[in-house]
């Protein structure tokens, strides 16, 4: 938001002074380093009064303009051992000029809702981080690009859009179908989103330039789900025709077709470590549940009508290595997803998780 985009030039400001003290406020050294692998993310020049949340946004877009690492959220911070409180400031937090800061990601879910906006969380502390505001129709779906930098929503509006997980400004807006787009989802590679719409079409757009690539025009009804297969290879749709078709996803050629295929329109989404799951209920919050008990481990608290979608991020910090090549770095191995479907009162929740790495278009990476 404006406040956030303020607070931000203001530390670029202070970065940039280099001076020991602005309005008489002593201006800290700080030099962050992810935690997995000690990778040097930022060395920024702060005043002393700057908030740690503060801080960790400015850490966190110094990451991504530099490609090393991509948080969607406000990550975590420790200092001497010590995790760091958001509300803190500096000087209050005992961070001294020269201070080494530990970088962690939180867990992230982002939810999409009928009040037009999705929403990204920390998972862990039910905070709401950033707000994706655009769309002009209820929002039905949305989920993470494999790298976690990029966020796709799909709109009544017609269209999907394509936003940035870090800074939360909108991308590219996929325009194209005559009805709602009912969902949105990326290859594994991250550079394709396959779309599916009311308008009995799928289309593939380029997560590059927001140019659609293919058309996949074949179903008598409305397209409620698509989806990559594991190699990105081809595309699957599923219709209200009660058909799934197969399509090159290149060309947009209909590869086969299942009749009375049995329609699976709502995977849940787990936590990167297997531990718990995002549900919608049927009301204007998510919930995040463990999974051996089921019991409700906190609400998402925020949206303005009913959450239609949540998803987690992918699991672990893409780090973007030298020499252009990728790759995650993780604190734990993580257990493979498991499908099933949910559904709560008239309210069903869609949900899913990415997995897989790829770099981020370069135009993506928005320096304020």
């Amino acid at each position: 938001g404006g406040a956030a985009a303020q607070s931000a030039r203001s530390i670029a400001a202070a970065t940039m002074a280099g001076d020991e003290r602005e309005d008489g406020v002593p201006v800290l050294d700080i030099h962050a380093f992810f935690v997995v692998d000690g990778v040097n993310l930022a060395d920024l020049k702060l005043r002393s009064d700057t908030t740690v949340h503060q801080l960790g946004n400015a850490i966190s877009r110094a990451a991504l303009i530099a490609r090393k690492a991509a948080f969607p959220i406000t990550p975590r911070l420790t200092f001497a051992g010590k995790e760091l409180l958001h509300s803190r400031t500096l000087e209050d937090a005992g961070l001294v000029d020269g201070a080494r800061i530990e970088v962690d990601a939180y867990p992230a879910v982002v939810t999409a809702s009928s009040d037009k906006v999705a929403r990204v969380w920390n998972a862990e502390t039910g905070e709401c981080d950033k707000l994706l505001s655009g769309h002009g129709g209820a929002l039905l779906s949305a989920a993470f690009s494999p790298d976690s930098k990029l966020i796709a929503t799909a709109s009544e509006d017609k269209t999907a859009k394509l936003w940035s997980s870090v800074t939360g400004e909108c991308w590219q807006t996929l325009r194209g179908h005559r009805d709602v787009v009912n969902g949105a989802a990326f290859s594994p590679d991250g550079a394709w989103v396959v779309t599916c719409s009311s308008d009995r079409l799928g289309r593939v757009w380029s997560s590059k330039t927001g140019r659609c690539a293919a058309t996949l025009e074949g179903h008598d009804k409305a397209v409620f789900s698509a989806g990559f297969a594991t190699d990105g290879a081809t595309v699957i749709t599923n219709s209200q025709d009660g058909k799934a078709k197969v399509w090159n996803p290149r060309t947009g050629v209909l590869l086969r077709t299942v009749h009375d295929s049995c329609v699976s329109l709502y995977p849940t989404s787990f936590s990167p470590d297997g531990g718990n799951f995002v549900i919608a209920p049927g009301d204007h919050t998510a919930q995040i549940c463990d999974m051996d008990s089921g019991k409700c481990l906190r609400q998402l608290k925020g949206h303005a009508a009913v959450v239609v979608f949540a998803c987690y991020a992918p699991p672990g910090c893409p780090m973007i290595r030298s020499g252009g090549r990728s790759g995650f770095a993780r604190q734990r191995s993580t257990s493979p997803p498991r499908d099933t479907t949910a559904a709560a009162g008239r309210t069903v929740c869609s949900l899913d998780v990415a997995k897989g790495l790829s770099e981020m278009p370069p135009a993506a990476v928005v320096a304020e």
